[in-house]
């Protein structure tokens, strides 16, 4: 089927307590009966992507200097427009499918999803090491540990969204089973819970406290406070619930979770479960989430012996002035990790320390 932005647009001002109406408010049940949020590039559209590769390297330009203006489709980028459009306005996420990495180099793979990327937003820091390109890879971390971040495990990871307003990921290499993504409508489980449970609501619209993983900016402590429901100029915007909510226990500062703000975690974890859809995931393929109204996770998986072949995804965490308002926290919480004295970059891997000695680092 072809891919089609999703019917009957309607956008009625969001308001605390009420039900939500907005067209990011889809059941699992719409994406499975139909693809039509696949967008399949042609051969065409393959080939003006590698073209604008191969000028970007004729011209030397750093990755992470690429912008819109450099990166010229001479037809995609129309449509890239109409995918913009679908995940800021619509349905809150696209699936571009086809990307041939298996023709390219790891350097022109970058390439290319970095100038889309520089349609659809400006790329902000992920990490306190400044990668403004990500790697999601299991390097042997431990997501259990209170500084671990789950993109660098096999772990299975909860419902979440990432600090920024549209994340995008970039299938490089599938892993040997399981890893399967998921998302679910933020619109969908605020209301279902509404519907349900709307003291849970209450408490969930009230400040939570928000771990930084050990990633502290200058003059800004090892927490913050947002509430999970937050609601600006009348749009709905939803954190989800991390392990950033979790990692925050036992902070000084921070006190313990009072039962009904169990409760109300528990009940989101919960209900999220019964909204999520399973997404196939191919090499090839480039995932856009918006952050605001889609949550996203993605199940644990077990990974080649052949460290050539192990699972990998590009990840880019893109911030858009233009998008729904948001409050002021918030704006501050997903302008980009930016530690003192740490340069940004553009790294092509990421490698596990044991595995250094084989597989250089690229910086």
């Amino acid at each position: 089927m072809t891919f089609a932005p999703r019917k009957h647009r309607k956008h009625v001002p969001a308001v605390a307590m009420e039900p939500v109406i907005d067209p990011a408010g889809w059941m699992p049940d719409e994406l499975a009966a139909s693809d039509n949020w696949i967008y399949q590039l042609s051969d065409t559209e393959c080939f003006q992507i590698l073209d604008a590769v191969k000028r970007i390297e004729k011209q030397h330009i750093d990755i992470k200097k690429i912008q819109k203006s450099h990166f010229k489709l001479n037809g995609f980028d129309r449509a890239l427009s109409d995918i913009r459009d679908e995940f800021q306005n619509g349905r809150g996420f696209v699936l571009i499918r086809g990307l041939p990495v298996d023709d390219m180099t790891r350097v022109q793979s970058a390439i290319a999803f970095w100038g889309i990327g520089a349609h659809l937003g400006r790329a902000v820091s992920q990490n306190g090491k400044g990668h403004l390109l990500g790697h999601v890879k299991d390097v042997g971390g431990d997501y259990a540990d209170q500084n671990t971040r789950g993109y660098l495990s096999n772990a299975a990871m909860g419902f979440h969204a990432d600090r920024c307003d549209y994340v995008a990921l970039l299938c490089l290499q599938t892993s040997k089973t399981g890893g399967e993504s998921r998302i679910a409508s933020s619109v969908s489980l605020y209301n279902k819970m509404l519907q349900e449970r709307p003291d849970l609501v209450d408490e969930l619209c009230k400040d939570f406290y928000w771990s930084r993983i050990g990633e502290i900016p200058p003059g800004l402590g090892p927490f913050y406070l947002m509430p999970v429901f937050s609601f600006d100029e009348g749009y709905i915007c939803v954190r989800g619930v991390s392990t950033q909510i979790y990692k925050s226990q036992g902070m000084e500062g921070v006190p313990d979770y009072t039962d009904k703000q169990h409760e109300a975690l528990d009940y989101f974890k919960a209900t999220v479960e019964k909204l999520a859809f399973d997404m196939e995931f191919r090499k090839g393929d480039i995932q856009i989430l918006h952050n605001h109204v889609i949550l996203h996770s993605r199940r644990g998986f077990e990974d080649w012996g052949d460290l050539n072949k192990r699972r990998h995804l590009l990840r880019l965490w893109l911030r858009d002035e233009s998008g729904r308002p948001l409050m002021a926290e918030y704006k501050r919480a997903i302008s980009g990790i930016k530690l003192e004295g740490v340069e940004l970059n553009t790294p092509l891997d990421v490698v596990p320390p044991a595995y250094s000695m084989l597989f250089p680092k690229v910086y």
